[in-house]
């Protein structure tokens, strides 16, 4: 059985692509090459931290290599679980709205460099006790072109609360799903 090229040729496309941070949860597996990438992220049990005081939360899933960083499209498809006690801690039914950008959340409303690569989307937190809610889908709709020679670009899952009547305390969202990005590197004008 052979299985040098292939995996040799995934290892490169890693190292000239960019990396994900390493996180239990989250595999992230890059394909292609000069300059054209595919990479799909695997959430598995990925666990979020969420703090009652600022009601919104991030986790950084990938470190695109420098360069300018062209978004060409893609899909994601999450379903969300809170794993610590829901009466006490992220309530039954409460109103979260996820989105992918280059900038980590930093207010419960998402907008600019927070929704730059998928527009917010809103769902409802429909699942009992630690069960999965209802899947929740999106497509990154525009193509969008990120400037990442002065400082390379990241990649974040941004997630809010629309009130803070939704938590009652700190909690955990647990993010299971795939999320796939069709992107290129265009290079460091440097």
């Amino acid at each position: 059985m052979t299985r040098g090229l292939p995996r040799t040729l995934s290892r490169a496309a890693a190292r000239e692509a960019g990396l994900a941070p390493p996180k239990f949860g989250l595999k992230a597996v890059t394909t292609g090459q000069g300059g054209a990438y595919r990479t799909v992220f695997t959430l598995a049990s990925m666990q979020v931290p969420v703090a009652d005081a600022l009601a919104y939360a991030s986790q950084k899933l990938f470190d695109f290599a420098d360069g300018k960083v062209r978004i060409k499209g893609g899909t994601a498809r999450l379903q969300f679980a809170v794993p610590t006690p829901r009466a006490s801690t992220i309530n039954d039914n409460a109103a979260l709205t996820w989105s992918l950008g280059s900038a980590a959340a930093s207010s419960a409303t998402l907008a600019g460099a927070m929704v730059n690569v998928l527009a917010s989307t809103a769902r409802t937190l429909d699942g009992a006790g630690v069960a999965l809610s209802t899947a929740s889908a999106a497509d990154i709709a525009a193509a969008v072109t990120l400037d990442g020679t002065a400082t390379p670009v990241d990649l974040y899952l941004n997630l809010a609360f629309a009130t803070g009547t939704d938590i009652d305390a700190d909690g955990t969202l647990a993010v299971t799903g795939t999320i796939t990005l069709l992107w290129e590197n265009w290079g460091d004008n440097a």
